[in-house]
């Protein structure tokens, strides 16, 4: 057996404990992974939900962000943590003469900082073995010496820190946010008791179901999240062709089915930027490189009745560290025909997953708050696109995150995943109506992880992502019938982004 699959099986078989509530055997199952593997974000994320402490979950969570600093539910996790440990759990000691903060702190050596937290996981979870305590040795004496050579590194860390907490808090400026009531009794989008997961038998094909879904597909070697940009095209069998050789994901398609837009990452910079590509892989065009105003642009949205899309991105007065969990993503539009960017936000709120309704006079995102008294409080809003005023869709808080809204198309509904504060991998799927007065159905329901759903082009289907199976495939819902289909079925990991005829 190859160590690639060996890794690949030893992931299902952890994924399927942890499902199961094995905790004990997940987390051997994950270590496993982890001792060929280092920097598999994967494996440090679901070893973070089968610890059972919180400064085991820390130094899981820490790697994942030490291997990709994007990873928003990592981010998200790691603030509940900050916020809970406060300034005294900071300083605590993990390791004796070694703090948390110190632990944690990403400075020069980012290889030594990894093996270091493998070591601290190690220890945490009470590895006795002589080698491992021998390597221990070795590595906290040399970490010692990195971090007396590095006192300066923590201070400009440390300046760093107290920017990025000034820059969060609100200005006056800031959009307002209401009094929100708590989630209705009705509207309950409680986790249901697990459902036995699905056999390896794939279930049948979307035979007579027709259009082209846009998404990313592959092996995540790099642990960026970013893979080819496919399609699919049911009708000819569904197999994944790539338009582009480029890594990417989020791609959504024009009105007229001749373009994809979508997040291009650039790992020698670990940045992203908007690339628009024909379907027959043709006609490359960077959209946002260049631009002065904006950096780590991402999550494109097209327009349907004009030519332009929406986006978001860093503003270019953002002065705090790139390296930071949290940032305060703004909503911009670009006109192709006048290249002319457009700034629609402007608070300390962050913004992920913007979607033009149909008729593009409304912009469904997702909205972070990043300080104050809900902090970390996601909800889904409405902006409009005349008069830039903000509604909210969602009002449950900080209960349930959010994610990925869109549109279907007569702009009736909305789709989008949503997952209980401390279950990030277990998003189901939710249909509603694009005001706060709707309710919220859960059309997509189990013990797995459902995301990134999309409408069919006439509304009766809905495809997303779900890892039931070990890996992500993408699953096709008829809403009519309730009948659940399969487009996918390998080990490659599949993701839909947009569906068109």
């Amino acid at each position: 057996m190859s160590e690639e699959f060996s890794v690949q099986e030893l992931m299902r078989q952890g994924i399927e404990a942890a499902r199961e509530g094995k905790k004990e055997e997940a987390k051997e199952l994950f270590q496993r992974v982890i001792e060929q593997e280092d920097k598999n974000e994967k494996a440090w994320m679901w070893l973070a939900s089968v610890v059972s402490t919180d400064d085991e979950r820390r130094v899981c969570l820490s790697n994942v962000l030490l291997i990709n600093p994007a990873n928003e539910r990592a981010q998200a996790l790691m603030a509940k943590l900050d916020e809970k440990a406060k300034q005294a759990v900071a300083e605590e000691e993990v390791i004796p003469g070694i703090s948390r903060r110190q632990l944690l702190m990403v400075g020069g050596g980012g290889a030594a900082v990894v093996v270091l937290l493998i070591v601290a996981f190690l220890l945490i979870t009470g590895s006795q073995s002589a080698s491992i305590a021998a390597q221990t040795q070795v590595v906290v004496s040399t970490q010692n010496a990195i971090l007396q050579a590095e006192a300066s590194t923590q201070q400009v860390a440390q300046a760093a820190t107290e920017t990025q907490m000034a820059l969060a808090t609100p200005t006056p400026t800031a959009s307002p946010t209401t009094n929100r009531p708590t989630l209705p009794p009705e509207i309950s989008l409680e986790s249901p008791t697990p459902e036995p997961l699905a056999t390896s038998t794939p279930l049948p094909y979307p035979s007579g179901i027709g259009g082209r879904i846009a998404g990313w597909s592959g092996r995540d070697m790099s642990q960026s999240g970013f893979l080819p940009i496919v399609i699919y095209t049911l009708d000819a069998g569904g197999q994944p062709v790539a338009i582009s050789d480029s890594s990417g994901r989020n791609p959504d398609l024009s009105a007229d089915g001749r373009r994809a837009i979508y997040t291009r990452y650039f790992p020698t910079t670990y940045d992203t930027g908007l690339e628009q590509i024909g379907l027959d892989g043709t006609n490359p065009l960077s959209v946002t490189i260049g631009m002065q105003d904006i950096s780590k642009a991402q999550m494109p949205s097209y327009c349907r009745t004009q030519n332009q899309a929406v986006f978001v991105a860093l503003p270019r007065d953002y002065n705090g560290p790139l390296n930071a969990t949290r940032f305060p993503y703004q909503v911009y539009t670009f006109n192709f025909d006048t290249n002319t960017l457009f700034r629609l936000t402007n608070d300390a709120f962050s913004y992920t997953y913007p979607s033009y309704s149909p008729d593009c006079s409304a912009i469904a995102v997702v909205r972070e708050e990043l300080a104050g008294a809900n902090t970390g409080s996601t909800d889904v809003y409405l902006i409009n696109t005349t008069s830039l005023a903000q509604t909210e869709v969602t009002n449950d808080r900080g209960a349930f995150i959010e994610a990925n809204p869109h549109w279907s198309p007569d702009g009736r509904q909305i789709t989008y995943s949503a997952h209980p504060a401390d279950q990030p991998e277990n998003n189901d799927i939710v249909v509603r109506g694009p005001d706060q007065a709707s309710t919220p159905i859960v059309v997509v329901r189990s013990a797995a992880n459902e995301i990134y759903p999309v409408f069919s082009p006439d509304g009766r289907y809905i495809a997303y992502a779900s890892n039931q199976t070990g890996y992500y495939d993408i699953f096709i819902l008829d809403r009519q019938t309730n009948t659940t289909y399969q487009l996918t079925s390998t080990v490659e990991e599949d993701y839909p982004g947009s569906w068109a005829p």
